[in-house]
């Protein structure tokens, strides 16, 4: 988390825009931006390792997962407004699933009831926005964003086997994941690893963004900037508990 919010300090700053792919050790339960830690979360939830991402949403536990982080500036972008960027920036998933003869669509194309999508939820795979992905009806994944006046921050999350055990320990009846409604990349026909998915990714966001890539490694100062942020928010208890404290009533 704290490398991400580094890398998306530089973007604003004017840094390059940039796409990030990573892994999870240990498997760790992230809250969302403005989560409140009571709202949906069993007593389990507390003896899991945790963390607070910088983007909203509900709890993601991140076990067997890719995951990835994307920033740049609304000028990048070339659009205005919160929902044409999901659609923009969630397009090179929709064009990957696609690539590989999967039935892939955002959530507003394919469910009727419109009403039901847009709605938060404790845990970020049973909630139902519009430019959600769709495998086979199912939600693959999910994603959330972080604006300001100028930069936009979005995470990830793309799991490739849930561990539908854990999330029933880890939410509360009521507020899980629906085995009906979601589903992961074993499941849609992904026999790769984690890691294979990367260059599909890739290839996709940089034929649907019209970009050239330059693969890169973090900068000294990138690294020395993530470190200071481990300390003084990521790795502390109050940030974890209490997001600065401004979080929703559960």
């Amino acid at each position: 988390m704290a490398v991400d919010e580094a890398l998306a300090e530089g973007v604003r700053a004017g840094s390059e825009p940039f796409l990030r792919f990573y892994l999870w050790s240990p498997a760790t339960l992230s809250l969302g931006r403005f989560q409140n830690p009571t709202d949906g979360l069993s007593e389990e939830a507390l003896r899991v390792p945790r963390v607070r991402r910088m983007t909203g949403g509900g709890g993601i536990w991140h076990a067997n997962e890719l995951t990835y982080s994307l920033g740049c500036t609304q000028e990048d972008l070339g659009t205005l407004g919160v929902k044409p960027s999901f659609e923009r920036l969630c397009g090179f998933l929709l064009d990957t699933w696609r690539r590989l003869g999967w039935d892939a669509d955002f959530a507003k194309d394919r469910i009727v009831d419109a009403t039901s999508l847009g709605r938060y939820a404790p845990a970020c795979f049973a909630g139902s926005e519009e430019y959600d992905i769709l495998v086979a009806g199912k939600k693959l994944g999910g994603n959330a964003q972080r604006r300001d006046r100028k930069g936009i921050f979005q995470h990830g999350s793309l799991p490739l086997e849930l561990d539908w055990a854990q999330l029933r320990a880890l939410f509360r009846e009521g507020y899980r994941p629906d085995p009906a409604l979601t589903t992961d990349l074993r499941s849609c026909g992904w026999s790769g690893s984690a890691l294979d998915l990367i260059p599909l990714l890739a290839d996709s966001f940089q034929t649907r963004m019209a970009v050239e890539w330059r693969e890169s490694g973090l900068s000294e100062d990138e690294s020395a900037r993530a470190a200071t942020l481990t300390q003084e928010q990521f790795a502390s208890e109050n940030w974890t508990e209490n997001g600065g404290g401004s979080l929703r009533s559960p």
